[in-house]
């Protein structure tokens, strides 16, 4: 794959709500090539873990894991395929990208009887893009929507069509934010178009060209969500994931958040095994560990995901703020939603368009 597929920014929103770098606090942060045999090694988002459970872990199992961190999901597929990934133990790929990687034999088949999945959401297992969890176990998830301000928009989103119509009023043009992620930008037009992203063909992907492009115009920014732009105004129209959304709308509550129709997205991120792991049963007991309910409670209060707990929301502490939004707020029709699946034959042409988009936004 020639481009990495979009830069994703969800974890990113930690260090602008003034979150510790968990991972940089408790753990040697490597350079990509650098190993500790008899260890535990670990190629991550960054900011991925609370620094008290890390903490926790190396306390109860004497070993301090190493954390290595990329920033997008290419960057991940390319180490591991490549010289330079041999030695990572355990990695944590999108949903997306599970099946790329598992195909190019980058990922350990799990051995389940050293799993305890007992605890887990069901409705976050054995789903398309690994089915019967051969190479992962759900870490945490997140939706794509759309947070605004209903006094500049003018009104109410229920739908992609009416957030495009939305960022071309002249009270908004301008104050738009898209991602920097092809199929966050590709996906929503296709889907007003009544087209599936994981099956539209490569004419049906340029074919949101010239509505994308014509749109591009109305974009202030494809970078990273910023909590304090919207609160403040600059945006008024940004597309975001819920957790986002709830950091902009605790500093403006006048805001709101909104997954539109007639589809979006269900991001799963998961714990994977790198296939040439070379601490695999210190990766089972760690990934056990943080499977366990009370660390699955404690990692969603800290994240603002929801980690994969069956029942998670009623396990919330109750000064947990804007909890509900947490899992999406009230309506979100889980049964619209489907995870974005890499597929080798499109995926450049995904990235073509974002490319050209930015391009006629000057970004």
């Amino acid at each position: 794959m020639s481009t990495p597929f979009g830069s994703l920014s969800r974890r990113s929103l930690l260090a602008m709500m003034g979150a510790a770098p968990a991972s940089a606090a408790i753990s040697q942060l490597l350079p990509a090539n650098a190993f500790a045999a008899g260890a535990l090694n670990i190629y991550s988002w960054p900011d991925y873990f609370s620094n008290d459970d890390l903490a926790a872990y190396a306390k109860k199992s004497g070993v301090t894991p190493n954390i290595a961190t990329y920033n997008d999901n290419g960057a991940l597929f390319s180490k591991l395929n490549s010289p330079a990934g041999a030695g990572f133990d355990i990695v944590i790929p999108s949903s997306g990208w599970i099946r790329q990687l598992a195909d190019k034999n980058l990922l350990l088949e799990l051995d389940h009887s050293k799993i305890d999945f007992s605890a887990l959401d069901q409705s976050l297992l054995n789903r398309d893009y690994d089915p019967g969890n051969k190479y992962s176990i759900p870490k945490d998830w997140g939706l794509l929507g759309v947070v605004y301000d209903p006094g500049a928009v003018g009104g109410e989103i229920k739908t992609w069509q009416d957030f495009f119509d939305a960022g071309a009023r002249p009270s908004v043009s301008g104050k738009v934010r898209l991602t920097k992620d092809a199929g966050e930008t590709v996906g929503p037009a296709l889907w007003i178009q009544g087209k599936d992203w994981n099956t539209a063909t490569a004419d049906e992907i340029r074919g949101t060209k010239d509505f994308l492009k014509g749109f591009a115009k109305h974009v202030k920014t494809f970078s990273g969500f910023d909590p304090a732009a919207m609160a403040n105004g600059s945006i008024v129209l940004a597309q975001a994931n819920q957790a986002a959304a709830r950091g902009a709308i605790q500093q403006n509550p006048k805001l709101k958040w909104v997954v539109p129709g007639p589809h979006s997205e269900i991001w799963v991120d998961s714990y994977s095994i790198a296939a040439q792991a070379e601490n695999v049963d210190q990766a089972y007991d760690f990934l056990n560990f943080f499977l366990s309910p009370d660390i699955q409670v404690k990692e969603t209060e800290y994240l603002g995901y929801p980690a994969a707990i069956a029942g998670l929301q009623g396990k919330l502490s109750a000064d947990t703020k804007n909890a509900d939004l947490i899992f999406g707020g009230p309506g979100v029709d889980f049964s619209t939603l489907t995870s974005f699946i890499v597929n080798p034959d499109t995926i450049d042409v995904y990235q073509e368009v974002q490319n050209e988009v930015q391009a006629a936004a000057g970004a």
